[in-house]
């Protein structure tokens, strides 16, 4: 019965990929496509009832790369990555549940069961407080861990009182959390010229290459895949507005590949660049086109480096074949920076 399903679910993604091919992105596509990934979130469901979570968790990351908001599909992800051990990414499918369907109760009572339970960790306290108020507004809207978000804040806040002088730019930005606190850096304590450009495709990752693995797992495998990591450009809107500070803030929308050479001019000089691109790829397009805009003595911080192993390859390729020599710095033991020389 339970191999029935996944054949059943197989056939409806395939009759999504010919539909999506056959008549492109209008209207009328887009609402069949939502109806067969309904009827998959119901299989997937059955799948999970079976104990096959394994099986389930892989179809709902092929039903996530059609880049369409469905209901109970990234539930149905949290549900499946719990059943697997993995809580903390569990917890971040519930959040991107919940940027596209926040009155889903069943994704609310099962985010506060699963806080509740989290340990919250040692909490460094910033002598001024501004870093705690700003975190705290923050906090819905972002992934990155608060060790990583408190490095931002520092670095940016460095760059308005000491320079360089520069643009900050942002690759990879979710719902929008760590632009938001940036661009609150920049009202509060740069200029009034300031300015940040946040560059993601804001309707989630692109798909991963083969080099996109942690602890020897693919990253689709691991429950992380095209589409995932999914947030509307309004969630980055509601960020920096609650902060008072989303005139500081250009949005780009598009991949990378695509983007960054048509902005790269637009930029100019970069003091602070954060990059959060996941993937190889999308890490190998960040420092091909943006690396050489960064000023000696701008930061660079580097989201994933010690947990996407794509990540840390593209980055360590990138430099040694520059023969640039990096003087890194851990975070948290995921994320890094280092100052270019």
């Amino acid at each position: 019965m339970s191999r029935e399903i996944v054949h059943n679910v197989d056939r409806l993604l395939v009759a999504g990929r010919r539909l999506l091919s056959a008549a492109g992105e209008s209207k009328e596509a887009r609402n069949s496509i939502c109806g067969l990934l309904h009827d998959i979130c119901g299989h997937c469901q059955e799948l999970l009832q079976t104990g096959m979570a394994r099986e389930c968790l892989q179809l709902v990351i092929k039903a996530k790369a059609f880049r369409l908001p469905v209901q109970n599909l990234d539930l149905i992800r949290a549900m499946a990555l719990l059943l697997l051990g993995q809580a903390p990414s569990a917890v971040e499918a519930l959040k991107e549940e919940l940027r596209y369907f926040p009155e889903n109760a069943s994704a609310n009572a099962l985010l506060m069961e699963l806080t509740q339970m989290a340990s919250s960790g040692p909490c460094i306290v910033d002598g001024s407080g501004e870093f705690e108020e700003l975190h705290a507004i923050v906090k819905p809207y972002t992934m990155v861990g608060e060790q990583r978000l408190r490095a931002i804040y520092t670095h940016a806040k460095r760059v308005c009182r000491e320079g360089p002088e520069g643009a900050f730019v942002e690759c990879g930005v979710a719902a929008g959390g760590s632009s938001a606190l940036i661009a609150a850096v920049l009202k509060r304590h740069g200029k009034s010229t300031a300015r940040l450009f946040s560059f993601d495709t804001f309707d989630g990752l692109p798909s991963p290459g083969v080099e996109d693995r942690h602890g020897g797992m693919h990253a689709e495998e691991a429950g992380w895949g095209g589409g995932t990591c999914a947030a509307p450009l309004e969630s980055l809107l509601s960020a920096t507005s609650s902060l008072g500070a989303a005139e500081f803030v250009t949005p780009v929308q598009g991949f990378f590949e695509d983007t960054l050479p048509r902005m790269r001019g637009v930029i100019g000089p970069i003091a602070f660049l954060h990059m959060d691109g996941d993937w190889y790829k999308s890490t190998l397009d960040i420092l091909t086109n943006l690396y050489d805009q960064v000023v000696p003595g701008g930061y660079v911080q580097v989201d994933d480096y010690g947990y996407w192993e794509g990540c840390r390859k593209a980055l360590h390729e990138f430099t040694s074949g520059r023969c640039i020599d990096l003087a890194l710095h851990s975070i948290d033991g995921i994320g890094v920076w280092f100052t270019k020389r």
